[in-house]
């Protein structure tokens, strides 16, 4: 097959969960399948280097420098132009969108129903930024609704994000198949010495003692503000326990700094921008526990990352996370911050609950592959082209 993969988030800067999918599964799908050809569209010139090679993979760039039409004009013309071009029988749009009157066969990955439930509540009048977020916003609303009825296949990330997407939509189930993730083959739980060097070395960063507890996510979805007070809970009954929290944006970093500061936790709570894949992980293997209180997930990578690393994790029981997680987190249906606060609690101080917490977590993680992924995607490319 004449494959084409729209892979723009492969050189995007955004970090996240279009970036992951996207990388790991061209990257995936390079070593299981040297058959096919794959053409990969970009949306920027990036050194070759830093791209997967593989003899089968055919790179090409499709820009669009329109300032704040950049995506739709490529989506709709410059991409859809290109493929026409390479003769190809089926193509993969990766992240939600694709071209709305893309006529031959195509793949649609719908990771979530987020952008169709949302409400755009971006105030136009504040900055160009909140224009250009509400037009983004609109977009993808639109651009969803119009390619899914088109797609031959749609591919989403869970079962229960499955029931969503056929539900709303009114669609099929039969149209609908289901690949699960996996987490990045970076994160593995690192030997007893490393972990007490790397524990070590954030000691002294971060003038710490005691346990760890570790929470990642920006945006209101992720309930960090639910963490960070059920944290304070903790350190009045506990003077060494220490929270890092990872938090990709600038402006949600400093709205959680003033949480911490209003409850007094500047010297207890760390608050970290942007961090690499060795990073995160030497920061999922120093903690005592992941702490993960997300209200909505399509899939949910970082409590399955956490438990590749060997770290006990408590989660919100509710979404996709029972389904990906199942026994081998602690899984809450509540957001009261006293219930969170007693759940770790119990775990620093049990641990025995904690080692077995971490044994059954990385036998779950252990059932997740990108391998497999990418072939179960395959299938579907198969499926689509009959």
């Amino acid at each position: 097959m004449r494959i084409g993969i729209d892979a723009r988030f492969l050189t995007h800067p955004q970090v996240g969960g279009f970036k992951s999918y996207t990388t790991n599964l061209v990257q995936a799908l390079g070593q299981v399948d040297s058959t096919d050809e794959y053409f990969l569209y970009l949306d920027r010139q990036v050194p070759l280097n830093d791209l997967p090679k593989y003899e089968n993979f055919h790179y090409k760039i499709i820009a669009s420098n329109i300032p704040g039409l950049g995506q739709p004009f490529r989506e709709q013309i410059g991409l859809r132009q290109q493929m026409a071009w390479d003769r190809l029988d089926i193509v993969h749009f990766l992240c939600n969108t694709a071209p709305v009157h893309y006529s031959r066969n195509f793949v649609l990955t719908l990771h979530d129903t987020f952008q169709l439930n949302a409400v755009n509540t971006f105030p136009l009048w504040k900055s160009l930024l909140s224009h250009k977020k509400w037009a983004m916003t609109a977009y993808s609303r639109w651009a969803i609704v119009k390619s899914v009825y088109r797609a031959t296949r749609i591919i989403t990330v869970s079962h229960y994000e499955r029931g969503l997407i056929t539900n709303e939509l009114s669609l099929s189930p039969d149209k609908v198949a289901v690949t699960h993730l996996a987490p990045n083959p970076v994160y593995m739980k690192a030997d007893a010495e490393t972990r007490r060097e790397w524990r070590d070395e954030f000691q002294k960063r971060f003038q710490m003692k005691g346990n760890v507890i570790l929470g990642i996510g920006y945006e209101l979805r992720k309930n960090i503000d639910l963490l960070i007070r059920s944290f304070s809970l903790v350190a009045a009954d506990d003077e060494n326990s220490h929270l890092i929290l990872v938090c990709a944006e600038k402006h949600q970093r400093e709205i959680f700094c003033q949480l911490v500061c209003q409850l007094g936790l500047e010297k207890r709570v760390s608050v970290l921008g942007e961090q690499s894949l060795c990073e995160l992980n030497m920061l999922y293997n120093i903690a005592d526990l992941f702490v993960f209180p997300s209200k909505r997930e399509g899939f949910g990578l970082p409590p399955l990352e956490a438990s590749a690393c060997g770290t006990p994790t408590i989660a919100m029981n509710t979404t996709s996370i029972p389904e990906i997680m199942q026994d081998s987190a602690l899984l809450i249906h509540s957001e009261e911050p006293q219930i969170w606060a007693n759940a770790i609690k119990q775990l620093l101080a049990d641990e025995s609950a904690r080692e077995e917490m971490a044994q059954r977590g990385l036998r779950r993680a252990s059932q997740f592959s990108w391998l497999r992924c990418a072939q179960e995607t395959i299938d579907v490319y198969q499926e689509a082209v009959r």
